[in-house]
């Protein structure tokens, strides 16, 4: 969100909007390396480039985008590579992509630049020692300081449907009712127990999961009780979670192992 925002107010200038490319790849839709030069190609327009030239190996279409990243020179268009959940990319097969890329921003034979985003703070103990030797090693770390009621109003921005969509009477109602939901002292108080454990804002869109996953025609609102019941999930020991409702079974096995243990154990009778 802040880069999103860093790199608009960027794009607001006439030079930077006409000349920047943006290429944007997250690490969860692209898997391997394979898929993510297919999307840099795609996001570079290089489609009419490579044309009907089949490529018969990986190697082959990293070296043609390699050529084509490597062709221009200092006048070409910057390129501005976006890696979201970079630490995703460091478990690809030798890491060949995040090499290539950071090589070609460091021999500055292209002005590319190369920005990773991250929730692990270990991620460059992810990286082999050649992307190491090519990484510029700039690293910085942002913390969430919002206050609590800003954190609230995030909540409900979520939650919130658009002035766009297309039924506006149901737009209105449910607005209204995440409006009264969100004055609910019950959802105050796991907002707060929320933001005082992790106040990162994908912890909090993974709270809205489960509530937004029991609607349905028989619950068409979300209720207090829904997201009380998905910090519950999110906050469970997974060990406890294992044992819950196997309270029958762990008492059966409790006999068992004392039955076993009064026939292994020899017994004097006196005669």
């Amino acid at each position: 969100m802040l880069l999103r925002s860093v790199v608009n107010k960027l794009t607001q200038a006439k030079d930077v909007k006409t000349n920047l490319i943006q290429v944007y790849l997250n690490g969860i839709v692209q898997t391997d390396d394979r898929i993510a030069l297919k999307e840099i190609t795609r996001q570079l327009q290089l489609e009419n480039t490579v044309g009907d030239r089949v490529f018969g190996s990986f190697a082959e279409n990293l070296q043609f985008l390699l050529d084509a990243l490597k062709s221009g020179g200092h006048t070409s268009k910057p390129v501005l590579f976006i890696l979201d959940e970079f630490d995703l990319f460091a478990h690809h097969k030798n890491q060949t992509l995040l090499y290539n890329l950071f090589d070609i921003a460091q021999s500055a034979q292209t002005p590319i630049c190369v920005v990773g985003l991250t929730c692990r703070l270990d991620v460059i103990e992810l990286l082999e020692k050649r992307v190491k030797s090519r990484f510029s090693h700039r690293h910085i770390h942002l913390f969430n300081s919002l206050p609590f009621s800003e954190y609230c109003d995030i909540f409900k921005m979520y939650l919130t449907l658009p002035t766009t969509f297309g039924d506006k009477k149901f737009a209105k109602t449910w607005n209204t009712n995440i409006g009264d939901l969100c004055q609910q002292s019950a959802v105050k108080d796991m907002l707060k127990r929320q933001y005082d454990l992790n106040k990162d804002f994908r912890a909090l869109q993974a709270l809205m999961v489960l509530p937004v996953c029991r609607l349905s025609e028989t619950h068409p609102a979300i209720t207090a009780s829904d997201f009380i019941d998905s910090a519950h999930h999110l906050t469970m020991d997974s060990k406890a979670s294992i044992l819950h409702g196997k309270r029958v079974l762990l008492r059966k096995l409790g006999e068992i192992c004392c039955i076993l243990y009064r026939l292994s154990t020899p017994s004097n009778h006196g005669l």
